[in-house]
C-alpha cells in the first residue's frame, strides 16, 4: 500500500496550525490500558415442550384467544434487537439486508472486517444497509478521538469518506486523524470545537451502552438482521448468512412484509438485553446508583446539576491522581459540579484511617476541604506528624485535633461510609458516582470528562422537563437505568 504523506509533509500554514490545536484538545488521550475481559453469556431461557396432558397446556387452553391476523411470522435463528436510530448509514433505508457494525477505528480486526463488508457491498448492490456503532477500546488510546471525530464528519455530511479513511491504514495517531478529517473535507475548527465540548460524547458513549447491552465485549461486533456474529469473520461466512437473510426477506415480502418493515420484522422478537453468567467484577457502568449524601463533606452548589461522590483513601497514590482529575473537571465546569467525600481508608495503608478521622476533625471546624486538599499535597506519603503540621497550619483547635486523633469521634461516620461503599459495589479506591453512574478508578480525565458531560446533558432535560433545581439529584438517581441511557 502506497505510504501517505503526513501532515508535516505539507507547507506550513493553516492545515499545520489546526493539527497543532487538534491535539492540543485531545491531550487528556494519554489513558491507562486495560482490556475487557470476556465474559461468557447466557440467553434469556426457554420454556420445554408441554403435552396435550400437561397442566399448563390445559390452564393455556382455558386463557381467551388473540387476534393473529397479519403477517405469518416466520423468523428463524437468535436475533437480536438492535436499534438503528440516528446512526450513520450507507445503503437504501429499504434494504433487505442490515448489517449494524459495532467497531473501533484503532482495531485491526476491524479493518479486517471493512474490507469484508466493502466486498459484500459490491456483491450485493442496493440489497445492504450498513450501519455504523462507535465501540471504541479502552486500550486503544486515539479510537475514542477518532469515534468523536467521526460523529462530527456525520453532522457535516461527510461521514462515510472519513471513515473509509480511517480504515485504509494500520494504526492511527493525531497526525493520521488530522490529515484523514483534511482529505475528507472536514472543516477543522468545527471538528476542534466539537472534540473541546466532546459534543458528540454522548452519542458515542450511547452506542457503547447499547452495544454492551447487547452483549458485545470486542470489536468487531456484526448483526446482520439482528444475527450476532462477532470478530473478522471470513467472507465466505459472511456471504452466506447474507444470502439465507435474502431469500427470508424474499418469503416475508410474499407474506405481506412491506420493503420498508423487513428490518423491523426480523427483529421484533430478538432479545433486548444479555445476561451473564459470570458478570464482569466491578462496579457497572450502565447501571444508576442511588448514593445517598447524607452529612458528608460536599463542595459546590447544592442545586449543581451535576454531583461526583468519591469513595476515596488518602494514603492511595490512585486517589491522589484521581483527586487531580476532578479538580480539573470543577476547574472546567465550576458551579455545575458538585463533589461529595465518602471514606474508604483500606486495611492496608497503615495511616489511611488516622487521616480519615483527622479530615473529620477538621470538618468538625469547618475546615474539611483546606484539610483534603493539603493532605492530597503529601501525594499519599505522611505519617502522624503531617497531620498536625497541616492543623497547625491551618489554625486548627491543636489539643481538640489531638483528642479526636485518637478518639473515636467520627468512628462510626466512617465506618458508614466504609459500609455504604461495599452495598454499592465499592472494592477499592478511587470510586465515583457521578450522578448514580459509576466511574471505576482513576481514569484518564477524556473518560471522566464523557460521564460528566452525558450526566449534565440528562440533568438539563430534566431542568427543563420541570423537576425543581433542588429535588434534581435525588430524580437523577432514582432514574431506571434504562431511562437514563439517552
Amino acid at each position: 500500500m502506497p505510504r501517505r504523506r503526513s501532515p508535516s509533509a505539507h507547507p506550513p500554514g493553516p492545515a499545520v496550525r489546526t493539527h497543532a490545536r487538534l491535539r492540543a484538545a485531545v491531550l487528556a488521550l494519554a489513558a491507562l490500558a486495560c482490556s475487557r475481559s470476556p465474559a461468557e453469556t447466557q440467553a434469556p431461557a426457554e420454556g420445554g415442550t408441554a403435552t396435550a396432558d400437561d397442566p399448563r397446556a390445559k390452564a393455556a387452553a382455558k386463557l381467551p384467544g388473540f387476534d393473529t391476523a397479519g403477517p405469518e411470522r416466520d423468523v428463524p435463528h437468535e436475533r437480536f434487537f438492535v436499534e438503528v436510530g440516528d446512526a450513520p448509514a450507507r445503503g437504501p433505508a429499504e434494504a433487505p439486508v442490515t448489517i449494524v457494525v459495532f467497531s473501533d477505528f484503532e482495531c485491526p480486526y476491524c479493518e479486517r472486517g471493512h474490507r469484508t463488508v466493502q466486498e459484500l457491498e459490491r456483491e450485493y448492490p442496493g440489497q445492504m444497509r450498513v450501519v455504523y456503532k462507535a465501540f471504541p477500546l479502552e486500550f486503544h488510546g486515539h479510537a475514542m478521538v477518532a469515534a468523536l471525530m467521526a460523529r462530527s464528519a456525520q453532522e457535516q455530511g461527510k461521514f462515510w469518506p472519513f471513515y473509509d479513511r480511517l480504515f485504509s491504514q494500520k494504526g492511527l495517531d493525531m497526525e493520521r486523524l488530522a490529515a484523514y478529517a483534511r482529505e475528507a473535507g472536514l472543516d477543522m475548527d468545527r471538528v476542534q470545537g466539537d472534540l473541546e465540548a466532546l459534543k458528540w460524547g454522548t452519542a458515542v458513549q450511547k452506542d457503547m451502552r447499547q452495544g454492551r447491552k447487547l452483549g458485545v465485549t470486542g470489536t468487531p461486533s456484526y448483526f446482520i438482521n439482528g444475527r450476532y456474529l462477532n470478530g473478522a469473520k471470513p467472507l465466505e461466512l459472511l456471504r452466506e448468512i447474507v444470502d439465507e437473510e435474502l431469500a427470508l426477506a424474499e418469503r416475508w415480502r410474499k407474506q405481506g412484509v412491506t420493503p420498508d418493515r423487513i428490518y423491523a420484522h426480523a427483529i421484533e422478537n430478538g432479545y433486548r438485553e444479555v445476561q451473564f453468567r459470570k458478570p464482569r467484577p466491578g462496579l457497572k457502568p450502565d447501571v444508576i446508583y442511588p448514593v445517598p449524601l447524607d452529612d458528608s463533606p460536599q463542595r459546590g452548589p447544592e442545586t449543581a446539576p451535576v454531583t461526583i461522590v468519591e469513595f476515596a483513601d488518602f494514603e492511595c497514590g490512585f486517589c491522589v491522581r484521581g483527586h487531580e482529575t476532578v479538580e480539573k473537571l470543577r476547574r472546567r465546569y465550576g458551579d455545575r459540579v458538585r463533589v461529595v467525600f465518602k471514606h474508604y481508608p483500606l486495611p492496608f495503608h497503615s495511616h489511611a484511617f488516622l487521616a480519615a478521622r483527622a479530615a473529620m476533625a477538621a470538618h468538625a471546624e469547618g475546615k474539611f476541604w483546606e484539610f483534603h486538599d493539603r493532605l492530597y499535597q503529601a501525594r499519599a506519603q505522611f505519617d502522624e506528624e503531617t497531620l498536625l503540621q497541616i492543623a497547625r497550619d491551618l489554625k486548627l483547635d491543636l489539643k481538640r485535633f489531638k483528642q479526636r486523633l485518637h478518639g473515636g469521634d467520627f468512628d462510626a461516620k466512617i465506618l458508614a461510609d466504609e459500609n455504604l461503599g461495599h452495598t454499592l459495589g465499592v472494592r477499592g479506591t478511587p470510586a465515583y458516582f457521578v450522578n448514580g453512574r459509576a466511574v471505576d478508578g482513576a481514569v484518564p480525565e477524556l473518560e471522566f470528562r464523557l460521564v460528566v458531560q452525558e450526566e449534565l446533558e440528562r440533568a438539563e432535560a430534566m431542568l427543563r422537563d420541570g423537576v425543581p433545581p433542588a429535588a434534581l439529584y435525588n430524580r437523577l438517581v432514582t432514574t431506571q437505568a434504562a431511562d437514563a441511557s439517552r
